[in-house]
């Protein structure tokens, strides 16, 4: 009978270390969660801030259909903005996958993150349709401009063109 009775208590006291150790995990990985959300944030503004504007006279050599420009600036603008969050944005995905596989983890709140967080990489992947829509010499040309390389000023470079 003692045997059984220390057998139950420490059947007991490993169960609640395991729950208890769950709970750590989750509140852990919860922290870490939104910790992954505001260096993501804060690293999105960083590559926002820049004064770096493009003009017609950056690209008239190249083309000066709005068409064409519109659809290289959105492509150029998303991915420097994916490429200058990258990291941030890998460690919020692993993160998240994490939470989800726990056991009463917040879907929904997690999945309405995800959505507002994704935005950015899936506005990449949809410009790049349209991108390599046009022709290679002229997407080349484009590349090669120092000013698409890095981070420049969406709106103040539309200003420029009048739109």
């Amino acid at each position: 009978m003692k045997y059984l009775i220390c057998f139950f208590s420490m059947f007991l006291s490993f169960f609640t270390y395991a729950d208890m150790s769950e709970q750590t995990l989750k509140d852990y990985l919860t922290i870490q969660y939104h910790n992954s959300i505001k260096a993501y944030d804060i690293k999105l503004e960083k590559c926002q801030k820049t004064e770096v504007v493009i003009t017609p006279d950056d690209v008239k050599h190249i083309s000066d259909d709005w068409s064409v420009l519109g659809t290289v600036f959105s492509y150029h603008y998303a991915k420097v903005q994916d490429l200058c969050s990258h990291n941030e944005l890998e460690r919020f995905t692993v993160l998240s996958a994490k939470l989800q596989a726990l056991e009463g983890s917040d879907q929904l709140l997690l999945e309405q993150y995800n959505q507002l967080i994704m935005a950015i990489p899936l506005a990449y992947e949809r410009t790049k349709a349209d991108y390599f829509v046009l022709p290679e010499d002229i997407r080349e040309r484009f590349s090669n401009l120092e000013k698409l390389k890095r981070p420049f000023n969406l709106m103040k470079t539309m200003n420029k063109f009048n739109f």
